[in-house]
């Protein structure tokens, strides 16, 4: 059995702080930087979009944990992995 999606999935973009300051969008740029998202949105590396699409497919809410089922692969995406992942604090409102 072969899995597939039906859900379009738009390719990712990174986001360039240095094309901002080129066009004056500092203000953003700097708020990214104090939400502490600006390694967040610089990640950057292989792109697999089969897989993204048969995971987003298959993506449920469990409580507060993310969970994905892919070529016969149970993913379960925690709080802590995703705070290790992205590298993000856990703090805020």
């Amino acid at each position: 059995m072969q899995e597939t999606s039906r859900k379009i999935i738009n390719t990712p973009n990174l986001v360039y702080f240095s094309w901002m300051k080129q066009q004056n969008l500092t203000v953003v740029s700097n708020l990214l930087k104090e939400q502490k998202l600006k390694r967040f949105l610089e990640m950057f590396g292989n792109i697999y979009l089969d897989f993204m699409k048969v995971f987003y497919t298959n993506l449920q809410f469990n409580g507060d944990n993310l969970n994905s089922h892919v070529k016969g692969v149970d993913i379960e995406i925690t709080h802590e992995v995703w705070t290790v992942v992205t590298r993000l604090k856990d703090i805020g409102l």
